[in-house]
């Protein structure tokens, strides 16, 4: 019996629970199921996250819904076990994961220094009468799938996007997020009143929990004439960074860009899912396999193929499985998703047969035999009908 696998991204208001003062969200609820299923091999899994990566200042956690909707933690994410696997880059958290269920990445700041990653953008459109134009200026976490959210709320309300988003480093130390508008031209446009400078508490900043925050300037100009808007938005942490926003755009409709807002891709997910995913095909995958599963006196099994693929923490994990080389392999892939560098997993197979080639002549023969298979799928960009189902998101 086959079983279709899903894959969600909570799309409302997170339900994970978190400690208040202490813990946040650092990316969105992702579910994959169905639930109750007995999986041959582990899934990989990828959720993106918005900290600024340092064990010194930041407690990450993995955790896992209960049957009973309540949240449990199941590993911290500087922990070795032997029950999921837990890879952290810079922007992104690559698992392992052989139980279905809805899972979550939670941050607790072990000091101020702690920093999460904001992404700012500002978005303007005309108001009713065409004499004012409204910015919207967003600061969300920075993962793809908050964004997502701006880009789909403006979409239906005509907005463009008017610079490139910027990244702001948020630190933890209690101090609020200002955003002003300046450089504004004063003999063509006014401004509504009091709203030059605008503020977020800095709990309605660091627990937004994948929501977005904005706020909004209403801008007036004193003639039909006034056919082009500049000005600056400063975004700040006081006592921390700044960025600024630099708008310049017509606000006739007749000289607004063609090009929508949401085709740029800043605004994107990138990678391809389902069988579009990037994967190692099949018939290379098995031969890989079979090659480095068995154990060799001489080292040539998987875990040197870990070590070279720079996947050798928690070793532990690989060893329990039944096909350790495969799982490294999924893990890869996860983790190779938006480059699909095949061409390092063919570099890697060649030093690996380079180290055993004055020992076993055969060895070197099958990882010869395994890279030049690689080297031209790769160079080829050929996808397989026998590449194995992936479930990344």
């Amino acid at each position: 019996m086959s079983w279709e696998m899903y894959m969600v991204i909570n799309q409302g208001e997170a339900s994970v629970q978190t400690l208040e003062g202490c813990e946040i969200l650092l990316g969105p609820e992702v579910t994959y199921g169905p639930q109750g299923l007995d999986l041959f091999c582990p899934v990989a899994m990828t959720i993106a996250h918005c900290a600024e990566m340092d064990a010194e200042n930041w407690n990450i956690q993995l955790k896992r819904k209960t049957q009973d909707n309540k949240w449990e933690e199941v590993m911290s994410v500087e922990e070795e076990s032997t029950s999921c696997y837990c890879l952290m880059d810079s922007s992104s958290c690559h698992l392992l994961l052989d139980q279905p269920g809805s899972y979550a990445l939670v941050g607790e700041p072990l000091t101020q220094a702690a920093v999460k990653r904001l992404k700012l953008a500002v978005f303007g459109s005309m108001e009713a009468g065409c004499m004012s134009y409204s910015l919207r200026v967003y600061c969300v976490d920075d993962t793809p799938h908050a964004f997502q959210g701006v880009v789909a709320a403006e979409r239906t309300r005509g907005g463009q996007l008017l610079e490139e988003p910027k990244m702001l480093p948020f630190r933890a130390n209690t101090f609020s997020l200002q955003v002003s508008i300046q450089d504004v031209p004063q003999f063509l446009w006014s401004i509504k009143p009091f709203t030059t400078c605008q503020e977020f508490s800095f709990p309605q900043v660091w627990c937004s929990n994948q929501q977005p925050l904005h706020c909004a300037f209403s801008l007036e100009r004193f003639s039909p004439a006034a056919a082009q808007l500049s000005c600056k938005i400063s975004v700040r942490q006081v006592k921390g960074h700044e960025q600024i926003l630099q708008v310049y755009t017509a606000v006739a409709e007749t000289e607004k860009e063609a090009v929508p807002f949401f085709m740029q891709t800043d605004c994107t997910i990138t990678s391809q899912t389902g069988s579009k995913a990037f994967k190692i095909p099949l018939s290379i995958r098995q031969r890989i396999c079979a090659t480095f599963d068995t154990a060799n006196a001489k080292g040539k099994d998987w875990q040197l193929l870990a070590q070279k693929l720079h996947l050798d923490r928690n070793l532990g994990y690989f060893a329990k499985q039944q096909s350790p080389s495969a799982v490294i392999l999924s893990l890869w892939e996860a983790r190779h998703q938006d480059s699909a560098d095949l061409d390092s997993l063919a570099s890697a197979l060649e030093e690996i047969g380079k180290i055993h080639s004055r020992s076993s002549p055969k060895d070197q023969d099958e990882l010869e035999t395994d890279f030049n298979h690689l080297e031209a799928g790769s160079l080829s960009g050929q996808t397989t009908e026998d590449s194995a189902p992936e479930y990344t998101g």
